[in-house]
């Protein structure tokens, strides 16, 4: 019997609707199997059977290519299998936007690490930090022990100080993720690490990329701390070979200007950095330097008293100011300030009896107090966020410093230098000295 028109489209729409539902159910049948896969793949590197899992997840991807979690997945795979590049290829396919891309990268840095590839990990994450949609917390987290051990320890506590602050924002500067970069920031500013042990640190890393410059930065700063300046020299001339306008380089170079005495390399060293970074208490102890080299005595005597105020903890300041003042003839005034500085050293002893006790909730108003009198902005802070004197994600402000109203730097201007800064400093000064 023939088919009307009618009948015949019909008959094709109930055809292709058959189809489609059973492309329909092909799919979804589809989707449950790699759901499966996948499930079992992770339950594999649970157990840490890497092999297994990487196979699933090779199929898996090529099924699938643009499953971010997939290929994160198989580099994680391909990292614990001993297989970098594998690892590394995987992982730079995922894309910008992908919330696999932060930890990705992470897993990126990590491996170029472990090759003593420093540069390379952290270009990587500099210009990861730069991207808006990535959450840097994790970055700088993985950042920090990098930069102090190739003794960048002052842009290591600017990490820390970040992380920080962007958890106590969120109101978690007290959850035990902010006790531990309390304790971290501690560690840094009061502890020490062993030369010998970054010194094996360096070298391993330099055995696996003898061209690495981030590599030979962190050799030039051991030396420097070493007192080898000679051998830190040449590191740091190949550094600026590689990085003409490296900031790190320079401050390390200035750094070095400073330990050999050699006023003019450190003048020319602090016009080629930014004033921006420096806080406070550096630039002073700088202008003191150059003060007390250039035979300045007024100059150098000012600096170190605003240098005190802001930073009580510089034993030295206060004793150079103290011979300053006997040769002024203001006995009295050299004695107070030893008395004072004697003070400060029990406060400071007492400070590093409070970290090494660990018990940093118990402790919290007491250290927020010695903070305070040590001139430790960021720890006095934190640990009255901890003891609850200040409610977290709330005004800063409000924690008062000691001492504080020496500080009259203020923010530096746009493209100004340190050079500029100590400069400024220096002539303000030098327009007070008594004729």
């Amino acid at each position: 019997m023939a088919i009307g028109s009618r009948g015949w489209w019909r008959v094709v729409a109930m055809t292709v609707v058959a189809g489609g539902f059973a492309w329909v159910g092909w799919w979804l049948w589809g989707v449950y199997r790699d759901r499966a896969v996948l499930a079992d793949a992770r339950g594999h590197i649970e157990a840490g059977r890497f092999a297994i899992a990487a196979k699933d997840l090779t199929r898996l991807l090529h099924g699938s290519p643009n499953s971010d979690e997939v290929a994160y997945l198989l580099g994680l795979c391909e990292q614990k299998l001993d297989r970098p590049r594998a690892a590394l290829e995987v992982w730079g396919r995922i894309p910008i936007g992908s919330r696999f891309r932060a930890p990705a990268i992470l897993g990126r840095a990590s491996i170029l690490v472990d090759g003593g590839r420093f540069a390379d990990a952290e270009d990587l994450i500099d210009q990861a930090l730069r991207d808006p949609e990535i959450i840097g917390f994790d970055l700088r987290r993985f950042l920090t022990p990098l930069l102090w051990h190739e003794g960048r320890v002052e842009e290591a506590r600017r990490l820390v100080e970040t992380n920080w602050d962007e958890l106590e924002r969120a109101g978690d500067g007290g959850s035990s993720q902010g006790i531990e970069l309390i304790r971290l920031h501690l560690l840094m500013t009061l502890g020490k690490s062993a030369p010998e042990r970054i010194e094996d640190f360096l070298e391993r890393a330099g055995g696996l990329a003898p061209e690495d410059d981030r590599v030979w930065l962190g050799k030039a700063h051991l030396a420097i701390r070493k007192g080898r300046f000679d051998e830190a020299a040449r590191w740091l001339e190949a550094c600026l070979d590689r990085r003409p306008r490296d900031v790190a380089v320079w401050r390390a170079r200035l750094n070095l200007a400073v330990a050999t005495a050699r006023v003019e390399e450190a003048q020319d060293c602090a016009s080629h950095l930014p004033a921006d970074p420096y806080r406070p208490g550096e630039v002073y102890r700088l202008a003191a330097w150059f003060a007390g080299r250039r035979g300045e005595t007024r100059a150098e005597r000012r600096a170190l008293e605003q240098l005190i105020a802001v930073d009580p903890e510089e034993g030295f300041a206060f004793e150079r100011l103290a011979v300053l003042l006997e040769g002024d003839r203001e006995p009295n005034r050299a004695s107070e300030l030893r008395r004072r500085k004697s003070d400060l050293e029990g406060v400071l002893a007492r400070y590093k009896e409070r970290f090494a006790r660990d018990q940093p909730l118990r402790d919290a108003a007491e250290m927020a107090r010695l903070a305070e009198q040590l001139g430790r902005d960021f720890e006095a802070r934190a640990f009255r966020v901890l003891a609850g004197e200040v409610r977290e994600g709330g005004d800063r402000n409000r924690v008062a410093t000691t001492g504080k109203s020496g500080d009259s730097l203020g923010v530096a201007r746009s493209g100004e230098t340190l050079a500029d800064r100590l400069a400024t400093l220096l002539t303000s000064e030098a327009s007070t000295e008594r004729p």
